[in-house]
């Protein structure tokens, strides 16, 4: 039976794939190229031709990461339909959501070994993400909407926020939880300049 040669694309994606089910389950300090091969069958050679060393993989699976927000960002930066507030406040429960219901990235780099990849998470997804929210927060000062003297600088310091913000939700209490969002959406709108209870991160129906 011929053997099945896989797109190199194709085979790269796998890699990236089971190295970041690895990194998940043993921590990325803990995982060898050889734990990588071998739970693919493959050769440990074939590793190198699609990667320089692991922590080329390693920045893969990073990237692999942020690809799902590079795409959301770009996109809303581009969509003339939505002002800036708008696409602030939509970028806000995203964050939201994807730190309390989507994947547990607090969980994967808080697993041992893996504050490399944090390291890494950080420096990429503030390389890739924060232009384009500047972008979006440049567009609501230019339509009068932020009252913002430094944007992009104001930027770098709401940053901060959003890649820690599942640290900052993390709670069990229910009531709790309610007023760590009801506290973002008063800073956001002193931050920003606009008036009381323009960002709203709840819905009614979690309010009530």
């Amino acid at each position: 039976m011929a053997r099945i040669t896989k797109n190199p694309e194709t085979r790269r994606k796998e890699f990236i794939e089971v190295a970041r089910e690895l990194f998940m389950e043993k921590g990325f300090e803990q995982t060898s190229i050889s734990d990588i091969t071998s739970k693919m069958g493959m050769s440990h050679g074939s590793f190198f031709y699609y990667f320089k060393s692991k922590n080329d993989v390693m920045k893969a699976v990073i990237c692999d990461i942020l690809n799902y927000w590079k795409e959301f960002m770009d996109n809303l930066a581009a969509n003339e339909e939505m002002n800036g507030l708008e696409k602030m406040q939509l970028i806000l429960q995203m964050s939201i959501e994807s730190s309390t219901v989507k994947q547990n990235i607090n969980e994967f780099f808080e697993k041992k070994g893996n504050a490399a990849m944090y390291q890494e998470y950080r420096k990429r997804s503030h390389e890739i993400i924060m232009p384009l929210i500047t972008e979006i927060v440049e567009q609501g000062v230019e339509e009068g909407i932020f009252d913002l003297e430094f944007p992009k600088e104001t930027v770098e310091y709401v940053g901060y926020i959003l890649q820690n913000l599942g640290s900052s939700l993390r709670t069990s209490n229910v009531y709790e939880y309610r007023r760590k969002i009801r506290a973002l959406e008063i800073f956001m709108t002193r931050v920003a300049g606009i008036g009381e209870n323009e960002f709203s991160l709840l819905g009614s129906e979690e309010k009530g």
